[in-house]
């Protein structure tokens, strides 16, 4: 079968959608599928490639020239990558969907230029978080008449109200009656449309199936997988857990002085954050509780368009919290190297119930204790493979009391994931449900489905 994949974000970039599918990728074409995958150049967190390729992760990557109707590039692994063109980004809601609906009409255009005749597709694959790229894949699944498969990997079009999306984008450019509207019926109406013309609907979480199905949506849920080399025990967790494989060598050169763990330590709780620093997180809430805690070190290593906020906040009250860039390999190794448990936050917004951010699976096979500020399906998850606390989004003495528990049970020398309630330990349970080999079979059956 011929894949079309369309999606903003793709390797070698860091984050979740690039880790999801770079594992898939290699999954569909190691049992024979073609993909294709159209996506900008990489540049990703970065307003442009030239901050993306400076960068510690985009340092020595091979760089494709910009040509409007695409460049034609080859990925790590050999896949065929086409190269569209995108905007200069930057934090701002504003410039971020534009940047994606550049490069999702870049992406229709190249599709229909390059990829018709002998190369036409027999499924296009979209996948969000960038929304404008849903649209891309049901556009072209009409004007060439071959199924849509469209991933949502969050809880859209929900998200849009719920964060107030448009508001926060062009409120100061349009009347509130307006924006309004745009939020809570036209553009939701027209995200469920697509949504409804779609073949199937991939989503991660049973949840937000539930929610889809509600509406007339065929969803079917395919977790994000945990790779191979993590439930194999490499090293050095990732902004989205996805794990680099490092040597000794390596491992043995970072400067555990000053990044690892030392003979200070070993009382009190050593909490680590490592991903995006933005809205949806509410790391501020986390910070604010270790206010109330005693012997709670936090380390944030990541970046994100909150990161001078939560400084400030860590600033106004006196809390010990350290902030790092975003890294990776045998650096990023020491960070976890030093800490105790890992942080898993989300803010408390209802369609957040139905998400399960994907770096707690690759904790959760790295047998890594869990602080879970989450609700719904991820707190079930936590609670059901006892792999760590939970606590309640937005309520600082709930974090509080969270951290002040999982002190006291790493103090103790306590054991994680012993006597799961739901019967199967953390890791058993990333094994059978969000390995990477669960994902591409799962997703197999989907595009079975879709064929049939």
């Amino acid at each position: 079968m011929r894949i079309v994949l369309l999606s903003h974000y793709y390797y070698p970039e860091v984050g979740a959608p690039q880790r999801r599918w770079r594992i898939l990728v290699d999954h569909l074409r190691a049992v024979g599928h073609d993909v294709i995958t159209v996506a900008p150049h990489p540049h990703y967190p970065y307003s442009d490639r030239d901050g993306f390729f400076g960068s510690n992760v985009g340092r020595g990557r091979r760089r494709v020239d910009v040509r409007l109707g695409g460049t034609w590039d080859t990925g790590i692994d050999g896949e065929r990558i086409l190269r569209v063109p995108y905007l200069h980004s930057g934090p701002s809601t504003t410039r971020q969907l534009l940047d994606q609906t550049v490069s999702a009409t870049g992406a229709m255009s190249a599709v229909v230029d390059r990829l018709r005749g002998r190369m036409r597709p027999d499924v296009i694959i979209s996948t969000t978080p960038a929304l404008p790229f849903l649209l891309a894949g049901d556009t072209l699944s009409r004007l060439l008449r071959v199924p849509h498969i469209a991933e949502v990997r969050d809880a859209w079009p929900d998200l849009i109200s719920e964060m107030n999306l448009v508001t926060g984008a062009l409120g100061k450019y349009l009347p509130g009656m307006l924006t309004h509207r745009l939020e809570h019926r036209l553009l939701p109406d027209l995200l469920t449309r697509a949504q409804r013309r779609a073949a199937v609907v991939v989503v991660t979480t049973e949840g937000f199936k539930r929610r889809l199905e509600q509406r007339g949506v065929t969803a079917e849920v395919v977790r994000s997988g945990v790779s191979p080399a993590e439930l194999e025990g490499a090293s050095g967790l990732t902004a989205t857990g996805a794990i680099p494989l490092i040597s000794p060598a390596e491992e043995t050169g970072a400067d555990d002085e000053v990044l690892g763990r030392t003979a200070a330590d070993h009382t009190g709780l050593n909490l680590l954050y490592v991903g995006t620093v933005g809205r949806s997180q509410d790391l501020s809430t986390s910070i604010r509780a270790l206010a109330s805690t005693e012997g709670v070190r936090m380390r944030i290593v990541g970046g994100g368009v909150d990161t001078v906020e939560l400084k400030a906040v860590a600033a106004a009250y006196g809390v010990p919290v350290e902030f790092h860039p975003q890294i990776a390999g045998a650096e990023l190794a020491a960070h976890w190297e030093w800490a105790d448990a890992g942080l898993v936050s989300l803010s408390c917004l209802d369609s957040y119930e139905c998400t399960v951010p994907s770096k707690l699976y690759s904790l959760m096979a790295r047998g890594i204790p869990v602080l879970g500020v989450v609700a719904g399906e991820a707190a079930d998850i936590i609670t059901g493979t006892a792999a760590g606390e939970i606590a309640v989004p937005g309520d600082t003495e709930s974090v509080a009391a969270a951290m002040t528990r999982m002190r006291s049970r790493i103090e103790a020398g306590e054991e994680f994931g012993l006597n799961p309630p739901a019967g199967l330990n953390p890791r058993d349970w990333v094994i059978r449900h969000a390995s990477a080999a669960a994902m591409g079979h799962t997703y197999e059956r989907v595009l079975e489905q879709v064929a049939s």
